[in-house]
């Protein structure tokens, strides 16, 4: 083998590690929230962890070191990423969920604008509780398109966590009826930020992968997994009863996760399964409430549970490959030309 060649093989290497980590991360995220709308839905349980969270670490990581592009460029890349699909689930929400047809052009309005509009959490709950990230998603991707590239630090995350808590403490999450709740300042900014700051402590080299993170990383989602189960117990005991402080344990928690996963051998694998389902998490982000709409008053509880999972790729995997990848084969090459000839 020549010298470029080893080269380019620990370069693919190094791709498939990120990129598998990344996957790995967004599926458990994904299991996460679903294990949370599930527990409540066919068990009549409580079960919490924030799994959110993973999917606000992940993209602070890769918008403030993986990439490069800025502006109103940037930001009509990541529409043309998310909202196909986010269009296609409002559509068929309003179809599924028995909502009157005079609340359809409101709700679909406040929808269209990824809910900026909204201020009553009815209106944010309405057809999917999991859309009320979106704007958060929104709001930070806007603010990345106006930052020029810049080195995340740790000194920043702790900063924007103390505002955070500020806010709260203060009570202006409250303000009209806890809109900033939709927003990623001030109240979320600290996870995307965490995300980015990864981007400067997660190396993913080849030669400092060891099994032992990869154990470490096992126990972490156990004990995410044991927060879950106990979340009530944790917020009121340890955390004073503030669900804020507490989705900040979990935050950190998830970032911990990530960094062991990083340095894991296992990540150099090829891991076609997991890299499918990494693909299709954000549809089954979406989608996975609507089997509860079919399926709770038509099987018992653990059949239901498991098809309901089922259903979510199969709808994700529909979306993907049917909407979103066609969405994006027809916006991306028009929107490089556009900026081409901007630059120009």
């Amino acid at each position: 083998m020549t010298l470029a060649a080893g080269h380019r093989e620990r370069d693919e290497q190094r791709t498939r590690a990120l990129f598998n980590a990344l996957s790995l991360i967004k599926v458990f995220g994904a299991s996460l929230v679903m294990a949370s709308h599930y527990a409540g839905a066919y068990f009549s349980t409580s079960f919490y962890s924030y799994g959110t969270g993973c999917f606000f670490v992940v993209a602070g990581y890769y918008a403030l070191n993986q990439e490069r592009s800025r502006g109103f460029y940037y930001l009509l890349k990541r529409l043309a990423r998310l909202y196909p699909g986010y269009l296609l689930a409002v559509l068929i929400y309003l179809l599924a969920r028995p909502l009157p047809l005079a609340e359809w052009p409101e709700l679909l309005g406040h929808h269209l604008v990824f809910l900026l509009t909204a201020s009553e959490p009815a209106t944010v709950f309405a057809l999917n509780p999991p859309f009320w990230s979106l704007p958060v998603f929104f709001t930070f991707f806007a603010l990345v398109a106006c930052l020029p590239r810049l080195e995340v630090r740790g000194w920043q995350v702790v900063v924007l966590m103390g505002m955070a808590a500020a806010t709260v403490m203060l009570g202006a999450d409250q303000w009209r009826n806890g809109y900033l709740e939709l927003l990623a300042w001030p109240l979320h900014l600290y996870a995307f930020w965490l995300g980015g700051w990864l981007g400067r402590v997660v190396q993913f080299c080849l030669e400092g992968m060891r099994h032992r993170y990869t154990l470490l990383a096992g126990g972490l989602m156990l004990a995410v997994i044991a927060c879950g189960m106990f979340h009530e117990w944790l917020t009121q005991t340890v955390f004073g009863g503030e669900t804020y402080a507490y989705r900040g344990a979990m935050v950190v928690l998830h970032a911990a996760l990530f960094w062991c996963v990083s340095r894991s051998p296992l990540i150099t694998r090829r891991l076609a399964v997991l890299n499918f389902l990494g693909t299709v998490s954000f549809g089954v982000f979406l989608f996975h409430e609507l089997p509860i709409l079919w399926l709770k008053s038509v099987f018992p509880a653990p059949i239901a549970v498991v098809g309901s999972a089922a259903l979510s790729v199969v709808l994700a995997w529909l979306s993907w490959r049917w909407v979103e990848v066609p969405a994006q084969r027809f916006i991306r090459p028009r929107l490089a030309r556009w900026q081409a000839s901007v630059a120009s």
